[in-house]
């Protein structure tokens, strides 16, 4: 289905239709493939798509054999099928799962009958909002499934598992009962004014608010932490023209990925690329990217990419800043000055500078020492010797970039991240609402910001989440999920 026409389904509202849906959910071309319905039909499409009168009845969560035909008797497949009965399949709506023989042909064509027989296309993250609205998921462990299928490291797929066991919503609900808790006393101040009660009075329910408003702060700052864990580390490789990079980058990656020629400009925009790297605390995964050199070009296509590499380094988590070790040979004081220069362009980052001091199969130790004299003036740690040539310092060089980005991707056991915007917004206007009310200086206004406050979180768990939120969402789940 084109994009077009699944973004215009989603905006006529079609999630919240009563229709059976199907998909492919598995990639084509393996040798299994598997087409999931779901919905009021799906036993009746069963029992259409074959001879044996009893399959629409057969014994559920069990694999049974089937001889898939279309409507008009036409052989599709000799096939497996298991029928899940509501409410407990995953959508919890009764729910067919056909596992065929691999190959496009045979799904496609049966999808092509499933829509005669009735059953439409179903939207990206169509059977995981059913399961939402169901309550068979809540809406933050309908996002873990999908952080789950995207994970491209260890600690996403374990924060991924974490979440959709429910840490993300037992935290959340926890916070919001703290809340409804004072909102109660906040009340109970009001009907009773005309008492002295101290616990009721506002300084006592700003005192009990305090550790609800700690716990959203650190929730809400752990969003940057988050977001590396599930998407990654994002590292720029940055240096004069014809430093090495590209040739440092693709020996990270062990393939050709980046041009290496020796005329200088040859990288005119950002290569990109995702890497995992094994670290002390498992896998890492990087967002790599190969930047154009920075020097000063009357070239408008290679000035584009300059500029685009400034961005990039300044967006970076890490700066990986390469330096060639061959131009020290012949002018070492000119050459400095140029790594001088791109240093103050790209605003002397040291805290997230690692420095790499490349080709140096082609210098001898005394120049070495005459590179490392020049460039600890820059005031990055010790640098690294490197030969992608040879593949000298490459193991050092992962070790320490992996090193740094365990920093961003440690974190305690069962601590809970975010990793959606949309977690986040939520959280920070609760936080909003929060802040307001600990400034209130009436029982009345505290009262109803605390309100607002836990209306924000009923948002994160799902409970009320408005129709076009919803479909913000789940637009961007992958079809089949």
């Amino acid at each position: 289905m084109r994009r077009s026409q699944v973004q215009n389904r989603v905006s006529t509202g079609a999630y919240f239709s009563e229709d059976t849906i199907a998909a492919i959910v598995t990639a084509l071309g393996g040798a299994i493939c598997v087409v999931r319905i779901s919905g009021p039909k799906s036993f009746a499409i069963l029992k259409s798509l074959s001879d044996t009168k009893a399959a629409a009845g057969s014994e559920a969560r069990k694999f049974h054999r089937i001889a898939l035909h279309d409507l008009s008797g036409t052989s599709i497949d000799d096939a497996l099928f298991v029928r899940f009965v509501s409410p407990e399949s995953y959508t919890g709506e009764d729910v067919v799962e056909f596992h065929l023989h691999g190959g496009s042909y045979i799904a496609l064509k049966l999808m092509e009958t499933l829509a005669e027989a009735g059953a439409r296309q179903a939207l990206p993250g169509e059977f995981s909002f059913r399961a939402v609205k169901n309550g068979k998921l809540s809406l933050s462990q309908a996002q873990a499934v999908a952080d789950l299928i995207a994970a491209s490291s260890d600690g996403a797929i374990t924060l991924a598992l974490e979440k959709l066991e429910g840490s993300q919503v037992r935290l959340i609900v926890g916070l919001a009962e703290d809340l409804r808790q004072i909102v109660m006393l906040s009340e109970a101040s009001i009907d009773f004014s005309d008492q002295d009660l101290e616990e009721f009075g506002l300084p006592s329910l700003k005192a009990r608010l305090l550790p609800v408003l700690e716990a959203l702060r650190l929730l809400e700052s752990s969003y940057d932490r988050g977001v590396r864990v599930q998407d990654g580390v994002k590292v720029a490789f940055v240096g004069l023209p014809n430093a090495g990079k590209s040739s440092f980058f693709n020996a990270l990656l062990g393939e050709e990925r980046s041009i290496v020629a020796s005329q200088a400009g040859t990288t005119r925009d950002i290569i990109r690329e995702h890497l995992s790297l094994r670290g002390n605390h498992g896998k890492v995964t990087l967002r790599l990217e190969d930047t154009a050199g920075l020097r000063y070009s009357t070239d408008d296509v290679e000035s584009q990419g300059i500029e685009r590499s400034r961005r990039a380094s300044q967006d970076a988590d890490l700066v990986i800043l390469i330096v060639d070790s061959s131009s020290f040979i012949a002018d070492p004081k000119h050459s400095f000055a140029a790594v001088q220069e791109q240093w103050a362009v790209l605003g002397a980052p040291k805290q997230k500078t690692l420095g790499i001091l490349s080709k140096t199969d082609l210098i001898d130790p005394e120049t070495v020492l005459v590179c490392q004299n020049h460039l600890q003036t820059l005031g990055l740690g010790p640098w690294i010797l490197t030969s992608a040539k040879d593949h000298r310092g490459i193991h050092e060089s992962v070790q320490a970039i992996t090193g740094f980005c365990e920093n961003w991707l440690t974190r305690a056991k069962g601590e809970v991240l975010l990793t959606r915007l949309d977690q986040k917004e939520a959280v920070s206007l609760s936080l909003d609402h929060i802040k307001r009310a600990m400034a209130a200086s009436e029982v009345a206004l505290f009262a109803s910001d605390l309100r607002q406050a836990l209306h924000a979180l009923a948002l994160l768990i799902g409970e009320t989440v408005p129709d076009d939120i919803l479909n913000r969402i789940f637009s961007q789940f992958c079809i089949g999920k």
